[in-house]
């Protein structure tokens, strides 16, 4: 193989991996349980990025840096913008016509993305990656196409600056290892347990250290140094070996990594081990005598992978602008493969139409020559091939169609319930500051009245605790759901204090706890109903109950088709059977039974919903008491 050809040596198995990479992001957008770490994919796609650009950086010649820098930023304009911009150009469009609740949200998003400033828009304005509920915006993946942008724009610079002032590229790795470390750090140093981490997963300074371990491994491993040459017989079985376990470690780490289980690891250096795996496996897959380059050579893969830019922009406002909200979470296996289908139609038709002509003829050639008719030589196919396409196209049209439909109304219905929860949120607020309400309620006293004449003897303390709802103070502390029941827990028998909060996490409810020590006493109930909006370790949950040690707490566990569900019940029900003051209300069973009970986003609460959590924690409260006067 000559010099040039070696220099110009186009990676196929590179083209493979990029397919499983953008595959393990859909199937995670799409909601599958299987691919909880399939968020992963992307930290793959920033190292091959840092690596590719870096290596195509280092072969050019520096004689004339502007005017190669000028020719780096056009190459990478062609390749880049064209497809975002009829993207985003189109989703708007898409949502003028047809989904105009989403419009509200989509001007700021389209806005940023144009400018390559979506993660930072996302940041500064609170968009959580990790917690959506209803439709979220359909342009939030180009979070990670900013990253990359901004990257694309300073790097250059930076890389020309260093081999200008720093001859030995030994020391200038020495100052990109640095910045790997600086960036692994910040991420670490910003991450705070229990809390939502976007800001880090956004950011370009926290992410940057996957970009910068591509470009470490263009210094020691260039493309243009890979040889052709077969490798010694023991040569060969390292490489295919440390590119097979790199390989399964990736898989692994799609199949079972969790956002919120794992959160602490990710944030604080698992991250950064992932993508020193994702160079391994890159630069061993590679090597020409790699067998798993080979493999992933293959040509539907590498199909998938020369058109995964347009599958990565396509997939996201695909998914949600035909998801309806009562699937996000709960994903239907035929919808998502209807789904999939239809963002791979959209892909090739803008490889094909856009990318490739603008990024190999320019976009002045592309607007001189350009011809509609040209688009589709509809008369150039054989019959059946056009009975197969027409087909296809027909059946995916009529799936967005009815979909599309059916997610606007599912969503309208829960804009007018959301709307009517502020507006009553708004009133509790107006009678007091902290949502809440204290009021005796007279019937319960006449009834304790009447139980005190009936026994004749006068009750101490501890005997009347035994009596239903006989609690002096009950506080009622959580979310949006626990805004939901708030009416009908102020018709309890009982003096309750309600302090609930659209987005409340569990570790905003510590910082509450001072202010509520009141309730900590024997003669006092403290109800809990945390964990709709994301996972909580063990650790801050027992810190929360020993907060109330001396009173009965009753935990309510949740009912959330969302993937931190299983492990916010386990941490509950954990919790009820380590601490003898704490009870368990199970709404999960009772409401897996009632779909009825909730909005369409499965999670917040019709008024018969509303009914039915109310009346299980008051039987709970009751059976607890009936429980303790038979001991």
């Amino acid at each position: 193989m000559s010099a040039k050809e070696k220099k110009n040596r186009y990676i196929y198995s590179l083209d493979g991996l990029r397919a499983f990479a953008v595959m393990s992001v859909i199937a995670y957008h799409l909601g599958f349980g299987w691919a909880s770490g399939g968020f992963l994919g992307v930290d793959v796609f920033f190292v091959l990025s840092g690596y590719l650009i870096t290596s195509i950086l280092l072969v050019q010649s520096w004689e004339n840096p502007l005017k190669n820098l000028k020719h780096f930023w056009i190459s990478r304009t062609r390749r880049l913008l064209p497809a975002v911009y009829v993207m985003v150009v189109l989703t708007a469009a898409w949502v003028i016509l047809f989904n105009r609740p989403l419009l509200t949200t989509l001007r700021g998003d389209a806005l940023s993305s144009i400018f390559y400033m979506s993660n930072w828009w996302f940041i500064f304005h609170k968009v959580s990656y990790f917690d959506s509920f209803g439709s979220p915006s359909p342009l939030k993946n180009l979070w990670s196409l900013a990253i990359e942008e901004q990257f694309y724009i300073v790097w250059p610079l930076v890389l020309l600056l260093g081999l200008k002032f720093i001859k030995k590229r030994g020391i200038l790795s020495l100052f990109v290892l640095a910045g790997v470390m600086a960036s692994a750090i910040l991420m670490s140093f910003l991450y705070e347990p229990g809390g939502d981490p976007s800001r880090i997963y956004y950011g370009t300074d926290t992410r940057l250290f996957a970009l910068l371990i591509g470009c470490l491994l263009a210094f020691a491993w260039p493309m243009y140094r890979l040889s052709s040459k077969n490798l010694p017989a023991v040569g060969k079985q390292v490489l295919n070996a440390v590119s097979m376990v790199s390989f399964f470690v990736f898989i692994l780490c799609v199949w079972s990594v969790d956002e919120y289980t794992h959160a602490s690891f990710l944030y604080q250096g698992g991250m950064l081990l992932i993508c020193l795996n994702a160079a391994v496996l890159v630069a061993t897959i590679s090597h020409p005598s790699s067998f798993l380059g080979k493999a992933l050579s293959f040509k539907p893969l590498r199909w998938l992978g020369t058109r995964s830019y347009g599958i990565y922009l396509w997939h996201y406002p695909v998914i949600v602008l035909t998801t309806p909200v009562s699937e996000i979470g709960r994903p239907v296996y035929w919808h998502a493969l209807l789904q999939v289908g239809l963002t791979f139609i959209i892909a090739e038709l803008s490889y094909r139409y856009i990318e490739v002509p603008i990024r190999t003829r320019g976009f002045r050639y592309y607007f001189r020559h350009y011809h509609p008719r040209e688009l589709f030589k509809w008369r150039n196919l054989s019959r059946s091939r056009q009975a197969v396409l027409g087909s296809l196209i027909f059946f995916l049209a009529l799936f967005t169609a009815d979909m599309t439909s059916f997610a606007i109304s599912t969503q309208q219905k829960d804009e007018t319930t959301a709307k009517e929860t502020e507006v009553k949120i708004q009133t509790n607020h107006k009678e007091n500051a902290s949502t809440s309400v204290k009021d005796k309620n007279k019937a319960a006293d006449k009834k304790a009245e009447n139980a005190e004449k009936g026994s004749g003897e006068e009750k101490s303390d501890a005997k009347e605790k035994q009596q239903p709802n006989s609690y002096r103070d009950v506080l009622a502390i959580g979310d949006s759901v626990m805004l939901d029941i708030a009416p009908n827990l102020k018709e309890m028998p009982l003096s309750i204090t309600i302090d609930g909060k659209v987005g409340r996490q569990l570790n905003e409810a510590l910082q509450l706890t001072p202010s509520y020590q009141a309730f900590n006493n024997p003669n006092s109930a403290v109800i809990i109903e945390l964990g709709t909006n994301g996972y909580f370790t063990n650790e801050e949950l027992e810190q929360l109950l020993k907060a109330f040690s001396h009173a009965d707490v009753y935990l309510v566990n949740t009912r959330v088709p969302r993937s931190w569900e299983s492990t916010v019940n386990k941490n509950l029900k954990a919790a009820s059977e380590k601490f003898d003051h704490v009870t368990l209300v199970d709404w999960h069973s009772e409401a897996s039974k009632h779909p009825e009970y909730f909005t369409s986003d499965g999670v917040h609460l019709v008024p018969e919903g509303s009914r039915a959590l109310t009346k299980l924690i008051e039987e709970r409260m009751n059976l607890e008491v009936k429980a303790e006067s038979r001991s």
